[in-house]
């Protein structure tokens, strides 16, 4: 048998953690899903601002367990509080403002996002604010960085 053919349980709290200002768990990984999709829970601090962005391949959803965030997606703003699900597919551009903060579940079909969180996670702060060298980790992992502020820095953070 392999991860992706039994069950799994993962607790509250548990699962592959990367922190750094923003708590990311990866509650079902692609090994445990065959690649198909996987299962993120983000808990992001007041005033939290991903850089925005998109996904090559990855059709992204999000549903919000507390807090509330505003989500632009394209064109479009949604205001999201506790209940909301916002879904995003591929190609779409879209970042998430929180000004109080949220805690929202994640689900990226087909998996890979892991590999961007795990990547990011492993830089030192320094590193972290090199806007090109943060470009280049995600587009290895289906994600467009489409957005930096005038002095090369990336605009938002990735893992908070």
């Amino acid at each position: 048998m392999t991860a992706g053919d039994k069950g799994k349980h993962s607790p509250p709290g548990a699962g592959n953690i990367y922190a750094k200002a923003n708590e990311v768990i990866v509650k079902i990984t692609g090994d445990d899903t065959a690649q198909t999709f996987e299962v993120v829970e983000e808990n992001c601090k007041p005033g939290f601002q991903s850089r925005a962005h998109y996904h090559i391949k990855a059709y992204e959803t999000f549903y919000v367990f507390d807090g509330s965030a505003d989500f632009q997606v394209g064109d479009e703003l949604f205001h999201a509080q506790k209940g909301s699900c916002i879904h995003i597919p591929p190609g779409v551009s879209h970042q998430v403002t929180s000004k109080d903060g949220v805690r929202m579940l994640m689900i990226y079909s087909p998996a890979g996002t892991e590999g961007m969180f795990a990547a990011m996670h492993a830089l030192s702060q320094e590193q972290l604010m090199n806007a090109e060298l943060t470009k280049q980790l995600a587009l290895k992992h289906d994600t467009v960085m489409i957005e930096q502020s005038k002095d090369g820095r990336g605009k938002g953070t990735i893992l908070g």
